[in-house]
């Protein structure tokens, strides 16, 4: 790979990487930097004032009242057009739009919540994306169909309609901030391969060398390089 090329990937890779490399990052400030990995010029230090402004806006801050919030006054939805579209995985696109995957739509739910005084934690179920309260194991939310106050049967009954047969009662505990990353990093790399984005896919494949549970993928990312020669 030419040397500049190789260069300038770095560069691009290593603000992110060092961000999750620290304990105290928080989710927001992940996944804007993974967002800023694909788009050089992204503003974060903006984005996070975004939120900020939405946060403000939001009337009751409680758990519902986020949600309802999201959902009815600042139009959140999930994005049924062009789903594993790469943009989807970014932040600040989502906020741009109102429209995004389920986890990033429980990302800016998250975000908000916290900016008003409400834990909020994603809830990583097979082929979808939750938000729950760490302190109450009875309370979910679907921020992609728009529904909240769910119950632990009713998101059993979820991952039915979406044809997952097996079932397990840790899908509904917390995930930790850096596996949400690392999840987004998993809809990035399907959607980057979907759509043949060598660029991106390449991006994306260093990104995830900056997370342990991707640390046995050195060769794929050498290989992901070929489209930069």
């Amino acid at each position: 790979m030419d040397p500049a090329r190789r260069s300038e990937l770095h560069e691009r890779v290593a603000p992110f990487a060092d961000v999750v490399a620290q304990p105290d990052a928080s989710l927001d400030e992940m996944t804007l930097s993974l967002s800023k990995a694909l788009q050089p010029d992204l503003d974060i230090l903006g984005v996070m004032t975004e939120i900020d402004v939405l946060a403000a806006d939001c009337p009751t801050p409680t758990r519902d009242g986020v949600m309802r919030f999201l959902r009815d006054d600042a139009g959140f939805a999930g994005d049924q057009t062009d789903y594993h579209h790469w943009q989807n995985s970014c932040l600040d696109h989502v906020l741009d739009r109102r429209r995004g995957m389920p986890i990033t739509l429980a990302v800016v739910a998250i975000e908000v919540a916290r900016r008003v005084g409400v834990r909020l934690a994603g809830i990583g179920l097979p082929g979808h994306f939750l938000v729950g309260d760490p302190d109450d194991p009875r309370w979910f939310a679907d921020p992609y169909h728009g529904r909240t106050d769910l119950r632990r049967d009713e998101c059993r009954n979820l991952l039915v309609r979406l044809g997952v047969r097996r079932w397990s009662d840790s899908f509904l505990e917390p995930v930790p901030s850096r596996l949400i990353v690392a999840r987004m990093l998993n809809n990035l790399k399907l959607s980057c391969e979907h759509r043949d984005d060598g660029v991106r896919l390449a991006i994306v494949m260093h990104a995830r060398q900056a997370l342990p549970e991707f640390s046995g993928e050195h060769d794929a990312a050498v290989e992901a390089l070929a489209p930069l020669n």
